[in-house]
């Protein structure tokens, strides 16, 4: 009994021991993949391949296939781990936009690829801090910079999107007629953002949930906490209406 005893510990001491965490292991791969990459697109060589379906391919599997193996591996920090993950997979869907070049969507769609890979590295980089050689030093402060401000457009959008869903108009009963309707909102700009161009998107819903007419306004040069007086016509009698963000250009804090 004693014997099995010890025996037990023994292998519960040995487990113990053999356990292993890959945050470190990661973020050398992660920083190898990064230089791999650089090393490819920075070649003289390559120039004319870089920009073309096999050279976004081919930059983004040097990252790839030196840390998808983590995606399955145990970390000690839970948000590392989550941080990894994201950025394996948004690795994974560059490779899915690399296969449409050539596409009238492709500009687009990798243009927004890269915003999303930067922001996952600035994730990484949070947590813990992603270290290259100093000859690559200045394209990681490029990625990262460009990580930062996606985040803070990001949080920019968000806030005015939650402004605009506030936005409430009441029917102008002196402008309206029996066959024609003015709506109107005297609303102060309280995002702490100058906003260059603003559109609106208004839904004018029936009582049985149809949308039944879109209306859009524009606003140019909304200045902080400027008052702006919203106005729209309808000939269309509705239940309620839907206020959302359409389109938006250039918000500075």
């Amino acid at each position: 009994a004693l014997l099995s005893v010890l025996f037990l510990s023994a292998c519960s001491n040995s487990t113990k021991e053999q356990e292993k965490y890959y945050d470190s292991d990661f973020m050398s791969s992660l920083e190898k993949g990064l230089e791999n990459r650089w090393a490819y697109t920075n070649n003289k060589s390559n120039a004319d391949e870089v920009l073309s379906k096999k050279g976004y391919t081919t930059a983004t599997q040097k990252e790839l296939e030196q840390i998808k193996k983590y995606q399955n591996l145990k970390f000690k920090n839970s948000k590392l781990q989550e941080a990894a993950l994201a950025y394996i997979n948004e690795l994974k869907e560059g490779l899915s936009v690399a296969k449409t070049y050539g596409s009238k969507s492709f500009d687009e769609n990798w243009s927004k690829h890269y915003d999303a890979r930067t922001s996952k590295l600035i994730a990484i980089n949070a947590i813990k801090k992603i270290k290259v050689s100093s000859k690559y030093q200045d394209i990681l402060d490029e990625l990262l910079a460009s990580g930062k401000e996606v985040n803070q457009n990001n949080k920019n959008k968000e806030k005015l999107t939650n402004f605009v869903k506030t936005i409430a108009f009441t029917k102008d009963e002196a402008e309206s007629s029996e066959d024609y309707f003015y709506y109107t909102a005297t609303v102060e700009n309280t995002t702490g953002l100058k906003i260059s161009n603003l559109g609106l998107s208004i839904k004018l819903i029936d009582d049985q949930g149809v949308t039944i007419d879109t209306q859009t306004i524009y606003i140019d040069s909304w200045d902080k906490n400027e008052k702006r007086k919203l106005e729209f016509s309808t000939s269309e009698t509705f239940s309620s209406m839907q206020v959302s963000l359409d389109d938006y250009y250039k918000l500075e804090e």
